[in-house]
């Protein structure tokens, strides 16, 4: 199955916000860190340092930018628009 990154953020909250609409539409996803940022958000409680990118099925992108549109995003947004 190939994967697709529909969403990328330096916030681990957000991904999180992100992937709960998404789940909530029965959109499989997960998130991928980079570096050591998910070792440092045990530590501190939250981090901004390294990338997450949440990643879903290649196929569910359409419904996917639906949500994330719905939410106020745009594709290579990382900020909801005013």
């Amino acid at each position: 199955m190939e994967e697709i990154t529909i969403f990328t953020t330096y916030d681990s909250f957000e991904a999180d916000r992100v992937r709960a609409a998404l789940e909530s539409e029965k959109i499989p996803s997960y998130k991928k860190s980079h570096g050591a940022g998910d070792y440092l958000g045990v530590y501190f409680g939250r981090t901004n340092i390294n990338e997450i990118e949440i990643v879903i099925p290649a196929e569910a992108e359409d419904k996917a930018s639906d949500v994330l549109e719905s939410m106020g995003y745009t594709r290579g947004d990382e900020e909801p628009e005013a």
